[in-house]
Order: C-alpha cells, then structure tokens, then sequence
C-alpha cells in the first residue's frame, strides 16, 4: 500500500523528486487497522506513518531541515505535521483523512501563515479514511490547491493511501 498521485504540478525536477519519494513509502503496515478505533489510538497510528515519511525524507531530501509538528506562528496553535526548510524553499506536508474540507482547510491556513518570500512546496497526503469520505471530491480540491499554489509560485502534490 503506497500513496497514490492525483494532483501535482510540474516542471520543477526537485519537487518531482519530492513527489517521488511521498509515492514509495510504503505504508500498509500502517493503516490496515485503524479504522474502528478510539481516536487517540488513530493518532498513534498516523504518528506512526508521519515519523516513517520523515526518516525517509531525511533520507531522501537531505538538503531540506526536517522538523515535525512545526508552527509558523507563535499567534496560533497551528502546525504542519511535517515540515522542510530548504536554501531556496519550504516544504509543508500535512496529514488527513481524504476529506476535501480538511484539505482545503489546511492548504489556505498553512500558506497564508508561510512566508511570502518563499516557494512553497505543499502536499497533502490522505491516509484511509472511512467508506463515506468521498474520494472524488477530495481529488477535486487537490486540483484547486494545486492551481492555487502555482498562482502563488508554489508547487502543490496531492495523494491518497488506498
């Protein structure tokens, strides 16, 4: 079980490599058995994943300054689950159920508290969620992140674990 692409821009050969190490972690150790548990038992199933994708991009990306849970702004208790600072850009991953209103909702609040100055690099990476989560729709708003992303000079990858 590996996250699968369905949005992402192009042309920059360093976010493609990004995009490449999301799609090889492989993550069915994780996932099998979340659903149907207590939430804080979920939580540590998704801590689980996010710590296995971070060790793989350190691995991976070594030229980004890896940090999870980081907040942008002391005025908030927001945090990006994953979070890279690179010489020339910023990496925000975040984690969640395939549901187009938590990606939305997490793409305009982690790129308005993001530097300006700064490309920002953003995916949003959805791990299984329950039978009534609609899929479609959520790939729908990866295609509106990925647009507005690239508006702002950014690039945007959107995956779901299946």
């Amino acid at each position: 079980m590996k996250p699968v692409l369905y949005a992402a821009s192009d042309g920059c050969p360093a976010f493609a490599h990004l995009i490449g190490v999301v799609g090889t972690i492989e993550c069915g150790a994780c996932f099998p058995t979340h659903l149907g548990k207590l939430p804080h038992e979920q939580r540590d199933v998704v801590a689980r994943f996010q710590k296995l994708l971070l060790h793989q991009l350190r691995s991976e990306l070594r030229c980004f300054d890896w940090t999870l849970e980081y907040r942008p702004s002391s005025r908030r208790r927001d945090s990006i689950d994953i979070f890279g600072r690179g010489s020339e850009s910023v990496i925000a991953i975040e984690l969640d159920k395939p549901r187009a209103d938590q990606v939305a909702k997490k793409f305009v609040a982690r790129m308005a508290a993001l530097p300006a100055d700064v490309p920002v690099w953003f995916a949003s990476v959805c791990y299984p969620g329950t039978e009534r989560m609609n899929k479609n729709e959520c790939i729908k708003y990866f295609d509106y992140c990925n647009a507005l992303s690239q508006r702002l000079g950014g690039h945007y990858a959107g995956f779901i674990i299946q």
